[in-house]
């Protein structure tokens, strides 16, 4: 009788690690977590974690994306691409699953209320956003981002030094001002706690939008060495002014060709629409196919390429 009972017991416990195993390698639906910024906004995102069991070796070299909107916009924008990059496709089980982070920018979508040190109380109104709000968003709201990352790092769940930022006009000049600051973190003798930016996709990226400018990321050679990628609507002449302006000072850090002949990684891409439309809405109309050339192009430049990974310290505000 006790020979019986441990028997069923072990066939139990067996069936039980049998479940918890099968989780990994599926696809679920997004965790929505709040982040709380140094002064005090509560930050909305959707994490989509990989399909790859953390811990692993394999885990150690999942890519993390981080998705930032456009103005008046909100993350649910990036929902498709958020998925895309989750989970493989059926036909392609062996392409690397992505760790996403969708992030509500504050004033937008689930991101709009401030609690102050006193416990008062303030709603953030995104028709309002001046300068001082972008700013923020580039500084403390990516900060809050980035410390999330450290503890999915951490866990074994991604590798922090593959990140990836894919932003669209307002989250386009976040991500590349955001990265800017990483990328001016020097490395330090306790470890590494920046410089982890290695590829950017913007979409409809303006030279200045408010209080943040293309000029002080595109000051940062290791940044522009970085893999870029530029998509907007070629009928937007203002739009295509400033793609031009940027293209001009990434190109020739990006030559086809290494210095015996070779043929180079793709990894400055320029991909203009025939649209008028910018921003968030190229996605929105024309999402399939630009989420693929998006997909396709983190692959070869990140993705599929191991990188070290270690153990991370936050970094202070």
């Amino acid at each position: 009788m006790v020979y019986q009972r441990v028997v069923r017991w072990g066939f139990l416990l067996a069936a039980c690690f049998a479940a918890v195993g099968s989780v990994w390698g599926q696809a679920g639906g997004p965790q929505v977590v709040q982040l709380n910024t140094s002064d005090g906004v509560q930050l909305a995102i959707s994490y989509y974690p990989s399909t790859v069991r953390p811990g692993t070796p394999e885990g150690k070299q999942v890519t993390p994306v981080v998705l930032l909107h456009d103005h008046k916009d909100t993350r649910a924008i990036f929902g498709p691409l958020a998925t895309l990059l989750q989970t493989p496709p059926e036909n392609d089980r062996d392409r690397p699953s992505f760790a996403v982070i969708a992030v509500d920018l504050r004033a937008h979508g689930d991101s709009t209320k401030q609690v102050a040190p006193n416990g008062a109380q303030q709603n953030l109104d995104a028709a309002k956003v001046g300068k001082a709000d972008v700013y923020a968003m580039a500084r403390i709201d990516m900060e809050e981002v980035h410390r999330f990352l450290v503890t999915k790092n951490d866990e074994g769940s991604l590798n922090l030094n593959k990140l990836c930022l894919v932003g669209a006009g307002m989250g386009a000049s976040v991500a590349a001002n955001w990265a800017a600051e990483d990328w001016s973190v020097p490395p330090l003798a306790i470890g590494k706690q920046g410089q982890d930016v290695k590829a950017l996709v913007l979409i409809s990226p303006r030279w200045t939008f408010q209080a943040l400018s293309m000029q002080g990321p595109l000051r940062m050679r290791p940044l522009k060495e970085q893999a870029w990628m530029l998509i907007y609507g070629t009928e937007d002449n203002e739009v295509m002014s400033d793609i031009r302006r940027i293209e001009k000072q990434l190109k020739q850090f990006h030559p086809d060709s290494d210095g015996q002949g070779a043929p180079r990684a793709n990894d400055f891409v320029v991909l203009g629409l025939a649209s008028k439309l910018q921003g968030d809405r190229l996605l929105t109309k024309l999402g399939g196919d630009v989420n693929e050339r998006i997909v396709n192009f983190l692959l070869e430049n990140v993705a599929t390429k191991s990188m070290p990974w270690s153990a991370r310290r936050l970094r202070t505000q």
